[in-house]
């Protein structure tokens, strides 16, 4: 796999994976580098992690698995301080209903990838985040106190919503992409823009490109 070790920000974005807690958004437009970076840092980190993407083809992309089968996620918005997910009464364990293997996993878990976050509502971030801190026995910090590595270019897909999902979810977040997640108010995400495309060497033609993904 080529990695080019000049490129600035590729660099940031590794050092802060390998080195530091901080949880990173990786952006940049198509051919930047974004799945050879998640790839590269799969390869390289000594940290336990695991790869997650929302569909099954980007999952298949990406080396992992969907957030909905990782999970054990329904389909159905997931609302904020909805009973049927309490901790109070142990609804939200008698919901997920996860092996004592996979509790264990979750706990062991440093490093959480989740690729062409776009397409990943701001529920389901929340959701994952009171999984992890439930799970990590960790409530304090956002996501339990792991790394999360957000990989995607919001220009790109977004979620798919059905109209009267849309409805509900607009009563709890301000726009259904995953920043608007509460979780992001409570936490720093540092986002580092890869900027020098590699698939296309026609300067024009990027220019072009340019110009669709912007709608200008």
């Amino acid at each position: 796999m080529q990695v080019d070790t000049h490129n600035k920000e590729f660099q940031d974005a590794l050092n802060l994976i390998q080195y530091t807690r901080q949880s990173v958004f990786l952006t940049g437009k198509a051919g930047t580098g974004k799945s050879t970076f998640l790839k590269y840092v799969c390869e390289v980190t000594k940290k336990k992690h695991i790869v997650l993407a929302p569909t099954g083809i980007a999952a298949i992309n990406a080396g992992g698995s969907t957030l909905h089968s990782f999970f054990k996620l329904p389909f159905y918005p997931l609302l904020p301080d909805d009973p049927k997910f309490s901790l109070k009464d142990g609804k939200l364990h008698s919901f997920l209903r996860y092996t004592s293997a996979h509790r264990k996993l979750i706990k062991e878990i440093e490093l959480v990838i989740i690729d062409e976050i776009s397409m990943v509502r701001a529920d389901i971030i929340d959701f994952i985040d009171k999984i992890l801190r439930v799970y990590s026995q960790n409530m304090r910090e956002p996501f339990g106190g792991k790394q999360i590595l957000l990989v995607g270019d919001i220009f790109q897909l977004e979620p798919v919503i059905k109209n009267d999902e849309r409805e509900i979810i607009n009563r709890f977040y301000p726009t259904p992409y995953f920043f608007s997640a509460r979780v992001f108010q409570e936490m720093e995400l540092v986002s580092i823009e890869l900027t020098k495309v590699y698939r296309q060497s026609d300067k024009v033609f990027v220019n072009v490109l340019d110009h669709i993904r912007t709608n200008t």
